[in-house]
């Protein structure tokens, strides 16, 4: 006969001294799940700062370079060059149908030349008139972001947060996986220790004050 060794398992708890033991219930398991991010969330949040500031400095010099390389330079340099050509194109037609006429026929002139920029409102940088140099150097620079992220996982800032990631998913597994309340405030201890986080405040108080 075959014994069903989870069967034996349950039949063991109920006849041993383990059937008074107290497991945790869902409420203290999120309860523990919320400090751990409490206790650890400012640190990486801060390790974070650290990194975000790496991840400027990274993405101001690959933008240079991935320009040059992708010579998108060249691209965006021609389009500032046509925009300005059709600012001045803009400016002399609007030299040209504003100045010299009669009166009788200002009267008649669309509203588009009433505005002090020569139409730039409408054909220019601000308008919908279509790709504009600084859509092409917006773009550019959410490529160079993209990579100045991961160059920056690779140095000691970035290195850091990851760690801290971690050491959080690591605290939150022991509470879901040490389902005796009396082990885990030893288990967490541990985890935290190296991070200068004392999980057992009510002791390390006791500890200060004697």
């Amino acid at each position: 006969m075959t014994l069903n060794p989870q069967k034996q398992t349950a039949r063991t708890r109920k006849r041993g001294p383990m059937s008074k033991t107290k497991f945790m219930t869902k409420y203290q398991l999120e309860h523990l799940k919320k400090r751990v991010s409490a206790e650890i969330d400012p640190i990486i949040e801060e390790a974070k700062l650290m990194r975000k500031s790496v991840v400027a400095e990274l993405t101001a010099s690959a933008e240079g370079k991935l320009a040059k390389k992708i010579k998108a330079d060249v691209v965006i340099k021609d389009l500032e060059k046509a925009f300005k050509n059709l600012e001045a194109a803009q400016r002399k037609a609007k030299t040209f149908f504003t100045r010299g006429v009669s009166a009788e026929m200002k009267k008649n002139m669309s509203y588009e030349f009433d505005k002090a920029d020569g139409g730039r409102e409408r054909y220019g940088y601000g308008s919908n008139i279509g790709l504009k140099p600084e859509d092409c150097r917006e773009q550019l620079r959410s490529w160079a972001e993209t990579l100045a992220i991961k160059e920056a996982e690779k140095t000691p800032e970035g290195k850091k947060v990851k760690q801290l990631e971690l050491y959080k998913a690591s605290a939150i597994n022991q509470v879901f996986e040490t389902g005796l309340p009396s082990e885990l405030p030893k288990t967490l201890e541990a985890i935290f220790k190296p991070l200068g986080i004392v999980w057992n405040k009510k002791e390390a108080l006791q500890i200060e004050n004697k």
